[in-house]
């Protein structure tokens, strides 16, 4: 789930979610009957509170409107996650939300975008049109707290808020898994023999991951009684999605089951799905928790991924990781969950296959399309969001690497060269060899072409290098260096074209060259948007500082310290902060990035600030 915002079909369009029947403002929302895959109610607890935002009377009341938005105050007791619902659908692309506990100031905003996984069409799942926003753990809010949601003011009629209160789980009263289903702990290391995706060979691979812990639906305590119909199967598994929950808010390691228990209830209660959306979700901790029922071992179909559910499963990073890196941990589980998932149904980490969209309000390819696809891919592969996130989607090499180091490979090194270079167009793409396939550094191969190269390892697939960005790899040391082995082609883009490495990446553009960028600082320029963003290209390579580093974009320069992170400092503000010495000044490293103050702008820095007039363009320093 994530930004909504960015659907290429605008504001009206929207996504085709279900809905359970609406229920009365203010009045908490009675737990089902039994499923047809439990005995019957389970001792869980918890509640859906759902309060129509345009009502006359009740617990909703207007605060303030302008601008075209309005903002509408409802009083609670009580709940831990909160979410806005449209059931007719909706032309907004977003709403925020703000809590204020009893006697307490009121949070910051948090943007919520509107929900972009969703079932496939026809599904058991898509019953209703109906749009939602991603939810957000708050914490206990206890009584007489206040949910503020800000929203465009012509969408108040049709809004409703959702305040989610996930019970506390008493595992010991849960029943056992219904008769028929795959037990949820994971059966062992599996191994398969296939042939690659994609690969020209004639040799055969056995693929096996070792099994990670994955807590069953029991663990975290899902009320079975919420679950609708039985389980939907696909024929097999053909790919794999990676998505975050896009929920902002934080949670401490105890409360990771009540924040699955809370997603868990609002696709349920809130949307109207059958289950939880996902297959698996994973903790910024590193704990892997099974997601929908119907057995981790078996092609169960989700709802996360509106147009490719079938022959996928779905892996949710817990988090916001727009802005944010997602945790070492987390990454981790992530690829031991896909790897052991894959080899279970006899897939390789790297190659190719082909899905047949099933459209969808999100969907980024029409019902009836067939596709090729990555084994592993990011939401946004597959549909019109920015899932798992800016900054999360530049880890997904790292993931398909990881994956592909704990699967042991999938392939020969030459068989991956040579049906790399056939797949790319041979001699009229590169040129003709020049060099006969030799070894690389740490086990790995290359070849060199007429105007590029392709390097190849087990855990990084065989990529396309060639001009100023290989001659810069070449001069950082080749695979050698800090960058590695390649993880994509050289990609063209608006104006210029990059090459992603193990670690880093390497951007052209014909005014700017070829530079490297690494780390926490390419972090930071991602959340903004890379290239395309205000920074522009980058016009240095990451260059050493004593106690931290930077590198200098078209637009300003992010710098970084372990002790402050990195943070961008341009315009006239930089300027200033260059005429004093930089971070060997008295002012050191910047702390924060440029913020709006009263007149103007301003950039903290360890010991002072620098602010910027807007009505007379002055600076003023002042240092600490």
């Amino acid at each position: 789930m994530s930004r909504r915002a960015t659907l290429t079909g605008g504001a009206g369009a929207v996504a085709a979610l279900g809905l359970a029947t609406a229920t009365p403002a203010g009045a908490a929302v009675p737990a089902p009957a039994a499923s047809a895959l439990s005995a019957g109610p389970l001792a869980v607890g918890g509640s859906t509170r759902s309060v129509t935002l345009g009502a006359p009377r009740g617990a909703a009341r207007p605060l303030s409107s302008g601008g075209g938005l309005e903002v509408v105050a409802v009083s609670v007791d009580g709940g831990s996650m909160v979410g806005v619902v449209f059931p007719g659908g909706t032309s907004a692309t977003s709403v925020a939300v703000r809590v204020r506990r009893a006697g307490g100031e009121p949070s910051a905003w948090s943007d919520l975008p509107l929900n972009d996984s969703e079932p496939d069409p026809g599904t058991a799942d898509a019953h209703e049109h109906t749009t939602g926003s991603d939810p957000l753990w708050v914490g206990e809010l206890g009584p007489g707290a206040t949910v503020e949601v800000q929203l465009p003011a012509g969408e108040v009629g049709r809004a409703r808020l959702e305040v989610v209160d996930p019970g506390a789980a008493r595992t010991t009263t849960l029943l056992a898994a219904p008769a028929g289903l795959a037990p949820a702990t994971p059966l062992g290391t599996a191994g398969a023999t296939v042939v690659p995706l994609g690969t020209a060979t004639t040799s055969t691979t056995t693929l096996a991951a070792a099994a990670p812990t994955i807590r069953s639906r029991a663990e975290w305590g899902a009320d079975e009684s919420l679950r609708k119909g039985s389980p939907g199967y696909s024929p097999t598994i053909k790919a794999c999605v990676v998505h975050h929950t896009a929920d902002g808010g934080s949670y401490s390691q105890s409360q990771v089951p009540a924040v699955i228990r809370g997603m868990y209830r609002y696709h349920t209660v809130s949307l109207g799905w059958s289950d939880l959306g996902y297959n698996f979700v994973v903790d910024r901790f590193g704990g892997i928790w099974e997601g929908r029922a119907g057995g981790t071992t078996r092609p169960v179909v989700g709802a996360h991924a509106g147009g490719f559910n079938a022959e996928t499963f779905g892996v949710s990073m817990m988090g916001d990781f727009t802005s944010v890196a997602p945790p070492a941990a987390m990454l981790e589980s992530v690829a031991r969950v896909i790897a052991w998932k894959l080899a279970l149904h006899g897939l390789p980490a790297v190659g190719s296959t082909r899905l047949r969209s099933a459209g969808g309000g999100t969907a980024r390819y029409k019902a009836g399309t067939e596709v090729t696809l990555r084994i592993v891919n990011a939401h946004r592969d597959v549909g019109f969001t920015a899932c798992p996130g800016n900054v999360g989607f530049t880890k997904m090499d790292q993931i398909r690497s990881r994956v592909a180091q704990l699967m042991g490979g999938a392939t020969t090194a030459a068989t991956a060269i040579s049906a790399k270079y056939a797949a790319i167009g041979g001699a009229a793409a590169i040129g003709a060899p020049t060099s006969a396939e030799g070894p690389a550094r740490s086990g790995g191969t290359y070849r060199h072409y007429q105007v590029g190269s392709i390097y190849h390892s087990t855990a990084t697939d065989a990529h396309v290098v060639k001009g100023d960005i290989r001659e810069k790899w070449k001069a950082l040391g080749w695979e050698g260096g800090f960058l590695g082995f390649p993880l994509t082609d050289e990609t063209p883009l608006p104006g210029g074209a990059f090459n992603h490495f193990e670690g880093g990446s390497v951007y052209w553009s014909p005014r700017t060259g070829a530079r490297a960028v690494r780390g926490l600082i390419r972090d930071k320029w991602a959340s903004l948007g890379w290239e395309t963003g205000f920074l522009g290209y980058p016009v240095t390579d990451e260059v050493p500082l004593p106690g931290g580093a930077f590198t200098a974009f078209e637009g300003g320069s992010v710098y970084w310290s372990p002790r402050t992170g990195a943070h961008v400092v341009k315009g006239a503000v930089r300027d200033a902060w260059g005429a004093r010495g930089w971070e060997a000044g008295r002012l050191g490293y910047p702390t924060s990035d440029e913020f709006a103050v009263d007149g103007g702008l301003r950039v903290t820095f360890e010991r002072g600030s620098i602010t910027w007039n807007r009505r007379t363009g002055a600076v003023t320093v002042r240092e600490s």
